[in-house]
């Protein structure tokens, strides 16, 4: 009689660090990453995942038959310690685990790793040189963060893949009554530009309020400027002496479906600094059905094409003349509203885990 072979249950132990859900909270990528390797998993039950991370962010995989999770509390801040556990802490944690590959989701990796890592960097500013050497596989959201590691460190291009993040599902169109009541709560009725992104300095509101005052100058209109950022001192002080401050809104909510309402009802998103998180609030924008002016070669640009309207880099006045553009051709506006709806539909989370898992599958062959 033949014997029948025993398979293993698993035919990979897969690690991956999910960063604590207090980052995943203010991150949009990071929210993105999670959501990603949630559709990855489910898609490969054949591998065992191990998922590294504190309890709450742990808890979002656990309805998977394959996976494993190890509960551990954030690195700490502090130099040493922080090196103490990603090259020392946590290849026990692997070994024991017999992980076959990492993925860090952390914009950090270890420097003593024996097994292949995946690194997906979010921050081409803070990461560690000695980790981008040392990952296998470097994971980038745009084209504009692989050259840049192409040409400042030397990396070969085979090593680096585009993963391009998708908008989140929750933002879509709404109904006219719902923009109304929005339109009434934050801004007296009016219409809106808003600015959903990050400052990548704190100078970048007066360079966003010089934009905004060539429009008021020029149209003499009553729009309003919602920015969803909290408030801090400088702020404050830059908007004491602005000739339209009380047409200008803070709005500090961590309310999400609040974000869904006030995005969908805005007249346009306005992105002039190209920071790295715009191309996710871009893409939330264009699901909204909202238009997008940002700035010309950005990453918004990379992916949105003639979808959206761009700006010279750096000119407050042709942002000012963009926003004129888009409140004085209503066709125009239309038509950006309905480009961006499909460059939006055309970025998923589903086709970001076929990419991922390609990826994978590179490194360990």
């Amino acid at each position: 009689m033949r014997k029948s072979l025993r398979l293993p249950l698993f035919l990979m132990n897969i690690a991956v660090y999910i960063p604590p859900s207090s980052m995943a909270e203010v991150n949009e990528f990071l929210k993105f990453n999670v959501e990603t390797s949630s559709l990855l998993i489910q898609q490969h039950l054949e591998h065992k995942f191990i998922i590294i991370s504190d309890k709450r962010s742990a808890e979002q995989f656990t309805f998977y038959s394959n996976i494993e999770s190890i509960l551990v509390k954030p690195p700490s801040k502090n130099a040493l310690l922080k090196k103490i556990w990603w090259d020392l802490k946590l290849p026990a944690i692997l070994k024991k685990a017999t992980a076959d590959l990492f993925i860090s989701f952390n914009n950090a990796c270890s420097s003593t790793l024996s097994i292949p890592q995946c690194l997906f960097i979010q921050d081409k500013e803070t990461i560690r040189k000695t980790h981008i050497k040392k990952a296998q596989l470097l994971l980038v959201p745009n084209n504009l963060m692989k050259r840049k590691l192409i040409e400042n460190h030397g990396m070969p291009e085979k090593k680096i893949t585009i993963v391009h993040p998708a908008a989140n599902k929750i933002f879509e169109p709404i109904k006219e009554e719902e923009k109304t009541a929005i339109k009434k709560r934050y801004c007296e009725g009016k219409e809106f530009f808003l600015f959903n992104s990050i400052f990548l300095r704190q100078h970048s509101l007066i360079d966003l309020l010089k934009s905004f005052s060539h429009f008021k100058k020029r149209q003499q209109s009553n729009f309003k400027l919602l920015l969803t950022s909290p408030i801090n001192s400088f702020f404050e002080k830059s908007l004491a002496g602005y000739k339209y401050r009380n047409d200008v809104k803070f709005i500090d909510t961590n309310d999400k479906y609040e974000q869904v309402l006030i995005t969908a009802s805005a007249y346009a998103v306005v992105l002039p600094f190209n920071a790295d998180q715009d191309l996710i609030a871009a893409l939330n924008t264009m699901r909204s059905g909202v238009p997008v002016i940002a700035a010309k070669n950005s990453v918004v640009n990379e992916i949105a094409e003639d979808a959206a309207l761009y700006a010279e880099t750096g000119t407050a006045k042709d942002m000012g003349e963009k926003m004129i553009q888009v409140y004085t051709n209503e066709n125009y506006r239309f038509k950006l509203i309905e480009k961006g709806k499909q460059v939006a539909a055309t970025y998923t989370n589903e086709k970001a885990a076929e990419i991922l898992w390609q990826s994978i599958l590179k490194v360990l062959v």
